[in-house]
């Protein structure tokens, strides 16, 4: 309200106080449920990469061996399940002959829990045996 020489009333300025205050609170708190649901998201990311590279570096040292001495170790036995535990991580590798005998289907898949939510990861790869 302005009174008759120009000036504001002083219940006015109280009011454009608690108008100023309540909008940054709300703000504020829009901001901080949108960083903590973007904080969320970003550990869920690096737990699908770290899977994804658990995946690839089971592979990758499957392939690095001969696959009859990986079968001589059991590290991989077509037509059965290899499993273990790396951390939080649960893996099992899967192997079976494809359509032609020299062709081995390998299939790494990672699980693991994150948040109360269950994920997994798979990785297939066919390889020539001879």
């Amino acid at each position: 309200m302005i009174t008759e020489k120009g000036k504001r009333s002083p219940g006015f300025v109280l009011f454009d106080v608690l108008l100023a205050l309540f909008l940054f609170s709300l703000g504020f708190g829009v901001l901080f449920g949108l960083t903590e649901k973007a904080l969320a998201e970003t550990r869920q990311a690096a737990s699908l990469l770290e899977g994804a590279n658990l995946a690839q570096e089971i592979m990758d040292r499957l392939a690095s061996h001969s696959w009859s001495e990986n079968i001589a170790e059991q590290a991989c036995i077509p037509g059965e399940t290899v499993e273990g535990y790396s951390g939080k991580f649960h893996w099992y590798i899967y192997s079976k002959w494809d359509d032609l005998p020299q062709l081995l289907r390998v299939s790494v898949k990672v699980c693991w829990v994150d948040q109360g939510h269950q994920s997994l990861y798979l990785l297939e790869s066919l390889y020539d045996v001879e």
